[in-house]
């Protein structure tokens, strides 16, 4: 049987395999947390960076937004540690990066979806590509699932592939929940699908979320429901909420995006918040306070 992630040290975490990190999360029940962090923002906190923050809140896995590949850099972390490989190791937990299939000239090279930087996030240590867009850039349905196709094809078992959306990126014209759409990212090869979490985008039901949860089991797909719509600032009550919600729907990760105070680290205490809601005291202390040393 399959560790779950509530019994993984940080440098299980920070070393598992892409595929056994799959497995461990399906055998943990909806109590897997995700932190989504900025890395050209500032710290929130003077001396510490916000990759640290948000693990040692209580997240498993940092998914690292805007970084780019082709010019690897974190705020706040060490130069020599900025490979994602490193940032594993520096906080102890799976590390993945945001790539985005968009047009060339839109976004820095880096972190546009293309063969050659999903090659370099895997060389740079990458166990997670998450295939999605930033608000503004009309990143489509349609351009995730070719996005992941490309990426599975070229990843192999190295690291997990997701694509999804967190909130509409600019666009009016498409059903966020519209399950042929979501079916087609599943079908090209991705581990898991991401979508809104109840009551973050307009139509985020959770009848609509249970929905895509069903389907994913067709596939042998994860589904991380994702908070991406600034509400990662507002009252612990309403993460509280969302997370519920999320668990009673099936979501296997809870995410938390980027957008606190301003733009790069969720509210701590939010993300701590969310474990608190999805798993309890006696695993989110565990997670926040485990010594790397073991």
């Amino acid at each position: 049987m399959a560790k779950r992630v509530l019994d993984l040290t940080g440098r299980e975490l920070a070393s598992i395999s892409a595929r056994e990190f799959k497995d461990a999360v399906k055998a943990s029940e909806g109590r897997v947390v995700a932190a989504e962090v900025v890395v050209a923002s500032k710290p929130l906190v003077d001396g510490v960076s916000n990759v640290e923050l948000a693990a040692r809140f209580g997240a498993d896995i940092l998914i690292l937004n805007m970084y780019d590949a082709l010019n690897p850099s974190v705020e706040g972390v060490p130069e020599v540690l900025a490979s994602l490989q490193g940032i594993a190791e520096f906080v102890q937990r799976f590390v993945g990066n945001n790539l985005e299939p968009v047009e060339e000239g839109l976004i820095p090279e880096g972190r546009r979806l293309s063969e050659k930087t999903v090659k370099r996030s895997i060389e740079l240590g990458s166990r997670l590509i998450v295939v999605t867009g930033n608000p503004g850039l009309g990143v489509t349905w349609d351009k995730i699932a070719v996005g992941v196709e490309k990426t599975v094809s070229i990843t192999g078992t190295r690291a997990l592939v997701f694509g999804g959306k967190m909130h509409s990126g600019g666009l009016k014209n498409e059903k966020m929940y519209d399950l042929a759409l979501i079916e087609r990212v599943m079908s090209s090869g991705a581990d898991g699908v991401l979508v809104p979490a109840p009551f973050t985008v307009p139509g985020a039901s959770p009848e609509n979320i249970e929905k895509v949860v069903s389907l994913a089991e067709k596939y042998d797909a994860l589904v991380m429901c994702t908070i991406g719509t600034s509400q990662e600032g507002s009252p612990k009550e309403v993460i509280r909420s969302i997370a519920l919600h999320s668990k009673a729907c099936g979501c296997d990760i809870h995410h938390i995006g980027d957008s606190g105070y301003s733009m790069g680290v969720a509210i701590p205490e939010n993300i701590l918040e969310l474990s608190l809601a999805v798993r309890g005291v006696r695993h989110t202390y565990k997670r926040i306070s485990m010594s790397h040393l073991r």
